[in-house]
């Protein structure tokens, strides 16, 4: 019988207050910095401390229940929670076919492994459209440059663009370890195959290589910026000197005609 498992992120991360929260309603058991949750026979939940959780055959007043629950304990909440959806079954093999997962056994660690990976891709999926928005946002530094040779934004307006750039930036960069593959398989190497198989079927690795040279795009946005307040202050001090300079001549013409 075919079953689903939705993975969401909804935060950059959670409360640490979460899990114990968690531990006092529901069985649960911690594998590194993941939490397994059972809810119901048959129900499950994975937990990620980077804001993301997968849900395991959970019926929808169970989701939503589970939901309400996390409201205070949301770190950087987002606006909009990404979702992911897919089928499974249990057989005697795994193997992925047509967004459907086949799973040889329904082990809480086999869950664990394909969570790992389900969970990559939906913050991936974050990653990528927070960097896809900053982008289109900015689209018009470079166009106003190429056809005025400026940038149309004064010195205040700059500093601003300059602080929200690298704020996005230091945000995907400082999480970018989360695409790694994660410590839970130190301890459990017998399942990293399983993590691989899907981490290539849901093709993380190269999507990872092309949100790095979107990353590259915010960084030359950056340097544009910080090049255009650079001028902007030169000819600033310039126009500072020239003035200086001609109330000197002109004070000098008047001693001497004086």
């Amino acid at each position: 019988m075919e079953k689903s498992v939705h993975s969401f992120v909804v935060s950059e991360k959670f409360d640490k207050k979460l899990y114990e929260v968690l531990a006092d309603k529901y069985k649960t058991l911690v594998y590194k910095d993941i939490l397994f949750i059972t809810v119901e026979e048959d129900q499950f939940i994975v937990l990620f401390n980077y804001g993301v959780y997968t849900c395991w055959n959970l019926s929808f007043r169970n989701l939503e229940f589970f939901q309400n629950e996390l409201q205070d304990y949301l770190i950087n909440p987002l606006q909009e929670y990404k979702e992911e959806k897919f089928k499974y079954t249990v057989e005697n093999e795994f193997k992925i076919v047509f967004d459907k997962f086949i799973l040889e056994n329904d082990s809480q660690l086999l869950k664990i492994a394909v969570s790992s990976a389900l969970a990559q891709n939906v913050k991936l999926n974050q990653f990528e459209s927070k960097v896809e928005n900053t982008i289109e946002e900015n689209s018009v530094i470079p166009k106003n440059l190429a056809k005025y040779g400026k940038i149309s934004l004064n010195k205040k307006q700059i500093a601003k663009k300059i602080g929200e750039l690298f704020l996005v930036k230091s945000q995907i960069n400082l999480q970018y370890d989360l695409l790694d593959t994660p410590e839970f398989f130190w301890e459990y190497p017998e399942y990293e195959k399983h993590y691989n198989s899907l981490s290539k079927y849901l093709d993380i690795t190269s999507r990872v290589e092309v949100l790095n040279k979107k990353v590259e795009v915010i960084q030359e946005l950056l340097d544009v910026l910080s090049n255009e307040q650079n001028h902007k202050y030169s000819s600033f001090l310039e126009w500072i000197i020239i003035i200086l300079i001609f109330i000197e001549i002109v004070m000098g013409l008047y001693e001497f005609l004086k």
